[in-house]
């Protein structure tokens, strides 16, 4: 084999290794963040309200999926009046409502 293509095989074999080291990094430092960084969400809307409710969804699955650590709070700017489901729901997936 000649030399060109010696060279060639170890420009392809340290890409592939550079490549393989930086993907194991990425995964394992990415790991490390989302259980050790601190994120906060704070949603703004009328308890009565059945969109308020898919936005407490919505927060939980992205908290259990992505951000483990993520504190989830829910203020109350509605009128209150009628079957508040955000409290509720917020009592039961342990996010803070405030009113």
């Amino acid at each position: 084999m000649s030399v060109f293509w010696q060279s060639v095989l170890a420009v392809f074999a340290a890409v592939g290794f550079y490549t393989l080291l930086h993907t194991v990094y990425e995964l394992i430092s990415a790991r490390v963040l989302r259980m050790h960084s601190a994120a906060e969400l704070t949603l703004y809307g009328d308890g009565c309200d059945p969109a308020s409710e898919q936005l407490i969804r919505m927060a939980a699955r992205v908290r259990r999926q992505y951000l483990p650590g993520m504190s989830i709070t829910f203020v109350e700017i509605g009128s209150g009046q009628g079957q508040n489901i955000a409290r509720h729901m917020a009592a039961r997936m342990d996010i803070m409502y405030l009113e």
